[in-house]
Formats: structure tokens, C-alpha cells, sequence
């Protein structure tokens, strides 16, 4: 047999990943099995351990064979073991980074490996990663695993369902990457120190739910469990033999009697035979973090444990002129907020006296950090700065125009520390759009006179409520960091302000995130304040932005008025959460993670597909995520260039496209397709066209 692999990419001393493949006879799917991970190769190292369980069919002289060969390692076990103790012996026989354990029934596809590892190298919160496994004819298998209560027959149980089950092999809800409580077994890529915690594979079941126990028992230690529909394996299912479901009533008798109370099912299947959604179902987006901080805590009290420490909050203010509010919202800040959070004024060029003013604050109080910017540079980007500035567990946007009251800030945490899947957190207010206003105040809006006293009573009515929102108003939002991590910064496209904030809870939305309004926290908002102190239009200001959120989410021209964002339709044209990152500047704070060959690859290529069928908005979207995350790839810029073109080949898309290949050129004088794709914009007539690059 040949191998595209180097032989040295197997004789590494410490792999990347150790491929452990528990065999019982079945030769014949073995040797396919093992010679596609060889034909397709990968850029990451591995090895493979094939844990043979007592086969009687030639596999023990075959694999003695390969092992000489050197292109795997054979641990013989005189008996059949089980599904079980064979991946425990052969986890403790591996030596890679990753433990990755795949049957002997499959059939690996190129690029297979990169977004299983990729995952667990990018994101230190995950902790388990599985492939969309297909069947011989195209369909799903696997595309993800439910857990489901099941009430048959008066006996309520629970178990594992597969998602997307004998869909087609692109059905939309399998190809992009989600957070699940369960993948399968079958191929299950895991860290070896979550592995050992957990005690790997429980051996009190025999070839069956030891998969779905182990990425319980995982999440359980604070790890999300990753499905990856980028990677694509054949699976040619329950080809082991009869031994494979001697034990069901056993497996799921056990997984009952250990998980009953204990997990809390995604849906419930019903005696009339509907699924319903639980409150707790744990299925979401699932989008990797860009910015990795340095201080970030362990992985477990993210999960809801108790925090070893006091969450610590970056309070970032933003500035411009309306020096009088400023010192209102300051004065309420010292008087009502803890000494341990940090306070961040970033002030986008004042010429009112507050550039001084708040360097003689930032003097008096070692909390405060004061950051000037040398110009206006709108609401979004004054907020990225201040964004990169902070280190805390939470962010927390402020206008300069409110005023907070006693207990404001434990309010607003509370709901986000209760449940680890809220994101955002907005209080109730005097004055705003939406279901943050109050209906009416008691207190004199103008002095303030009665304020802390009326904030307090509305506290004590409300206490501990808190409302779930689609949107959270910038005025006053507590941002997790976690969000930041994976969403990056405010999309700055909005200029001078409005809609940035809309646009920030959709983001989150789409990446799994709650938000929530802190019915208890109330805070003072006079509105508008840095708009007026800009002389700005305000009317007319949120109608362009409305105008450039509009289109950027391709939502009807009427939704202003009818209030249909038709989520769903957002959900399924494209808009996954990845693509919707957005830097911040360099921080010393965090690093930034290099979008992978793999992604940008496989982005290009929806990209591409996109344009071909006409769909320039979701073709654009995706473009430009990779030109943006990887400005050096010439075939992003070139590709987005043709799509800028193609939407606007007179205006600024035009004039965009050319700055582009321009750019591309000055970097590589000689590549064709930008030379290409420059030649024929200059043409009166020409069709803009992607050129494959080589």
C-alpha cells in the first residue's frame, strides 16, 4: 500500500494526535479504514493504535505487518474487551497531544482532521470535538447528538438521538459548528487531561452509551463539547457484529440509574410522539474564540461553579464634549461602584475642558485609566478602544449621560453569573426605545432629586427579576467576556452611532448568547447627549444607520415599522457567528488567534459558491470575514473584489474592488488573477467573474 504521508509525520515523539481504533475482526473494514487516514493525509502529526480485542480473522498477522511498516502501533489483547476498556488500553498506550478515538467502520475524507484539532488548539474551552459522519449513500448519520427524555410506555428514560439523521450530506443544520452536550464515539477527538479526569470510558457498559456518559461526565468538569460539521467521515454503521447490541437494556438501564437528575435533557420526546425543547436544552452555535486573554480563569467557573474570586467588571465610559454629564456620571460611579473594578474613560477629541478634567480624575483615583483619542471616532470605535483597554471578567458600555445608583452594578451581574449562557445584561431606564423604559418615574428627571430613593423601592418590587431581551441598548450594556472573545468589537460600518448595539445582540444571538434585562438595576438616562454636544442630525443619523443595519442583515425595507426580523431567515442564509468578528485594536491584554488555512479555505469556498448563484450580500459576508482575518490571502481579496463589483460596478464597490487587487499587487506583482481581474475592470463592458487560483 502507498502513503502520501511522510513517515516522519508518524515518528514524531509526541504527536499532535493519537488515532486509536479498537478492532474485533472485520479485517475488511479495518484496512480501508486505516488506509484513507494514510491516503488523505494532514497537516497536524498523528499516530494510530489499533487496540485489537481477540480477532480471529488474520487482523493480529495484518496489523503485525503495518506495525513493522511503521505506519501504526498494534496493542493485541487476548479476549474481546469491549468498546470500553479497548479505547481505555489504547489511550493509555498513546502518546499524542489529543486522544482521538475513531471505529474501524469508517472512512476519513480530505481535510478530515484539521477543524477537530484546529478547535481544541484555538479554543482552551473545549474539551471534546466530533465529525459529521455520513453513511455510504450521502446521507447523515451523524450530525451531532441530542439528549432526549423519553416517556414510552409509562417507563421515563433518557438517551442520545442523532441529529440530522439520513438528511442529505448538506443539509444546512449539519455543516456549521454547534455546542452539544453529546457527540458520538464513533469519532471523538477529546484532551487527554479531561480523559484521565473523568477516568476515560466507563467500562460498566459494553458498546453502547459510554460515549454519551464520557461527554456528560466532561462537560460536567467545566468543558464544552464541539461538533464540527467541517469534518467529514464516512461511517459504515454497526458493522462490529452481534456483540454490538448484546447489552442495550443494560447500557441504558445504567446511563439511567448514573445521569437520572443529574443531566438535564435538550428535548422530550412524548408519548404522542412530538419532541418539545427544554428550558435547558444545551444545543447552540458554537464560534471559537479570535482573542485569547492571558489572565483568563479555569475553564470550570464559566460552567456555573462558584468563581474562586469576586468577578472583576471594566466600566468603559466614552467622551465627547458635554463635560456636565460626565462629571454627573463620574460622581455616581465613585459613590456606588466597588473599589475593584476598573474604570476606563476613552474621550473621542473633547474640546470642552474634559480632555483636563479627566486627567485630574485619572491623578486623584488609581482605578481610573483615561484614554484620548486625537479625533471623533464614533461611537463603535471610541468603545473598541476602550474594549482593548480592559482585562476584566466582564465589560460594561456606559454613556457619559447616565447616572447610576446603590447597588447597580450586583444587579446587573447577578442574572450573568446565575447562568453561564448569558452574555449581555441591560438595567430598566427613564429614557429609551424599546422594553428597558420604565412606564413612569417618581423622581425629578432634571435634578435627580428622589433618584436613589426611587431606584432603591424599584429594587426591593423587583428584586431579583430579570426578563430575556433580543436587544439591550448601548446606552448601559454588561458585556461577558466570553462574548468579546469570540465577537470581538462593536461593528464600526455605523460611524457616529445607532444601531452598533442591535447589531452586537444579534452577533451574540447567533453565537449562543442570552440577553437579558436586570429588571431590579434601575439606572438614569438623559439621551442623546454626545450627539448634541456634535451638533449632530439625530433623526437623521438613525435613519442612515438604520438603513446600513438593514442591509447588512438583508432584512425587508419594512421592519423598521413592523418590528420581523425574521431570525430564522438570518439563521439560515449564511449568517453564522464566525463570520461576524470584528478586531479590536492590539491590546497586551489578549492575543489574537490566526484564523486556520482550513477555515478560511472552507470559507472561501461557500464564498465562491455564494457568488456563483447570485448571492452577493452572503458572498460578501463571507469574503470578507476571511480578507478581514487574513489580509494576506490573495484569493480572498481577489474573490471579494469580483463581489464588490458585481454589486456596485460604478460606485464605491468598484472603486473598493480596485484598491483591493491594487493592494494584492503590490504585494505579488506577479499574480495573474488580480492582474486578471484589474484588466477587466477597466473594460466599459466586462463581467465580473471569480478566477480559481492554483
Amino acid at each position: 500500500m502507498s502513503t502520501s504521508v511522510p513517515s516522519a509525520r508518524l515518528e514524531s515523539a509526541v504527536p499532535d494526535v493519537s488515532i486509536i481504533m479498537p478492532v474485533f475482526n472485520k479485517l475488511n473494514l479495518t484496512q480501508p479504514c486505516v488506509e484513507s487516514i494514510h491516503r488523505e493525509g494532514a497537516t497536524v502529526s498523528f499516530e494510530i493504535v489499533v487496540v485489537d480485542n481477540g480477532s480471529t480473522d488474520g487482523s493480529r498477522e495484518w496489523l503485525a505487518e503495518e506495525e513493522r511498516a511503521g505506519r501504526l502501533r498494534a496493542v493485541i489483547n487476548p479476549d474481546n474487551l469491549g468498546f470500553a476498556r479497548g479505547c481505555n488500553v489504547g489511550a493509555a498506550a498513546a502518546r499524542g497531544r489529543y486522544l482521538l478515538f475513531l471505529n474501524n467502520d469508517m472512512e476519513v475524507t480530505p481535510g478530515w482532521l484539521e477543524p477537530l484539532v484546529g478547535t481544541l488548539d484555538a479554543d482552551p474551552d473545549a474539551g471534546i470535538v466530533g465529525a459529521r459522519l455520513l453513511f455510504a449513500d450521502d446521507t447523515i448519520q451523524h450530525g451531532g447528538v441530542a439528549l432526549i427524555q423519553v416517556d414510552k410506555e409509562g417507563w421515563v428514560h433518557m438517551g442520545g438521538l442523532h441529529l440530522s439523521y439520513q438528511m442529505q450530506a448538506d443539509h444546512k443544520g449539519a455543516l456549521n459548528a454547534q455546542c452539544m452536550q453529546i457527540v458520538t464515539g464513533a469519532c471523538l477527538l477529546i484532551r487527554p487531561e479531561a480523559f484521565r479526569a473523568v477516568g476515560g470510558f466507563d467500562e460498566r457498559y459494553w458498546n453502547g452509551n459510554e460515549d454519551v456518559d464520557l461527554c456528560l461526565k466532561v462537560r460536567e468538569l467545566g468543558y464544552d463539547v464541539v461538533y464540527r460539521g467541517e469534518s467529514v467521515v464516512y461511517h459504515y454503521e454497526s458493522q462490529s457484529g452481534p456483540e454490538r447490541f448484546s447489552q442495550v437494556e443494560h447500557n441504558v438501564k445504567l446511563f439511567n440509574e448514573i445521569w437520572e437528575g443529574r443531566a438535564r435533557p435538550d428535548f422530550v420526546h412524548t408519548p404522542e410522539g412530538r419532541f418539545l425543547q427544554t428550558p435547558d436544552n444545551q444545543i447552540r452555535p458554537y464560534a471559537a474564540p479570535r482573542l485569547l486573554y492571558g489572565n483568563r480563569p479555569p475553564v470550570g467557573p464559566r460552567h456555573g461553579a462558584t468563581p474562586a474570586r469576586e468577578p472583576r467588571v471594566s466600566i468603559i465610559v466614552l467622551t465627547f464634549n458635554a463635560l456636565e454629564h460626565t462629571r454627573r456620571c463620574v460622581a455616581s460611579l465613585l459613590r456606588h461602584t466597588d473599589a475593584r473594578h476598573e474604570l476606563i474613560f476613552v474621550d473621542n477629541g473633547s474640546t470642552d475642558g474634559t480632555v483636563d478634567w479627566l486627567g485630574e480624575l485619572a491623578r486623584a483615583e488609581a482605578r481610573v485609566q483615561v484614554i484620548l483619542n486625537d479625533a471623533n471616532l464614533g461611537f463603535a470605535a471610541g468603545n473598541n478602544v476602550g474594549l482593548a483597554a480592559a482585562s476584566g471578567d466582564f465589560m460594561l458600555l456606559l454613556n457619559n449621560d447616565t447616572v447610576v445608583t446603590p447597588g447597580w452594578l450586583d444587579r446587573l451581574l447577578r442574572p450573568a453569573l446565575a447562568d453561564p449562557r448569558v452574555g449581555l445584561v441591560g438595567p430598566v431606564t427613564n429614557n429609551i426605545t424599546g422594553v428597558q423604559k420604565l412606564a413612569g418615574i417618581s423622581y425629578q428627571a432634571r435634578t435627580l432629586s428622589g433618584l436613589d430613593k426611587f431606584a432603591a423601592r424599584h429594587a426591593v418590587r423587583h428584586a431579583g427579576k430579570s426578563a430575556p431581551a433580543l436587544w439591550i441598548v448601548g446606552f448601559c450594556m454588561l458585556i461577558r467576556r466570553e462574548v468579546v472573545e469570540r465577537l470581538g468589537g462593536l461593528d464600526e460600518i455605523y460611524g457616529q452611532g445607532n444601531y452598533e448595539d442591535t447589531d452586537y445582540c444579534l452577533r451574540a444571538f447567533l453565537a449562543g448568547f442570552r440577553a437579558v434585562i436586570a429588571q431590579d438595576c434601575f439606572i438614569h438616562h438623559v439621551g442623546s447627549a454626545s450627539f448634541d454636544a456634535a451638533g449632530v442630525d439625530y433623526q437623521k443619523q438613525i435613519a442612515g444607520n438604520f438603513e446600513i443595519f438593514r442591509r447588512k442583515w438583508n432584512l425587508d425595507p419594512d421592519v423598521r415599522r413592523t418590528g420581523q426580523f425574521n431570525l430564522a431567515g438570518i439563521i439560515t442564509s449564511g449568517m453564522m457567528a464566525p463570520l461576524q468578528f470584528r478586531p479590536l485594536p492590539a491590546s497586551p491584554h489578549y492575543s489574537l488567534t490566526r484564523l486556520p488555512d482550513w477555515e478560511a479555505e472552507a470559507w472561501l469556498g461557500r464564498g465562491e459558491e455564494a457568488f456563483a448563484r447570485g448571492a452577493l450580500e452572503e458572498a460578501e459576508l463571507l469574503l470578507r470575514a476571511v480578507q478581514g482575518l487574513r489580509p494576506e490571502m490573495a484569493r480572498a481579496a481577489s474573490d471579494l473584489a469580483c463581489v464588490l463589483w458585481r454589486r456596485d460596478p460604478e460606485g464605491e464597490g468598484r472603486r473598493e474592488a480596485v484598491r483591493l487587487l491594487e493592494d494584492v499587487l503590490a504585494r505579488d506583482p506577479a499574480n495573474e488573477d488580480a492582474r486578471w481581474n484589474l484588466a477587466e475592470m477597466a473594460g466599459a463592458h466586462a463581467t465580473p467573474a471569480l478566477v480559481a487560483v492554483p
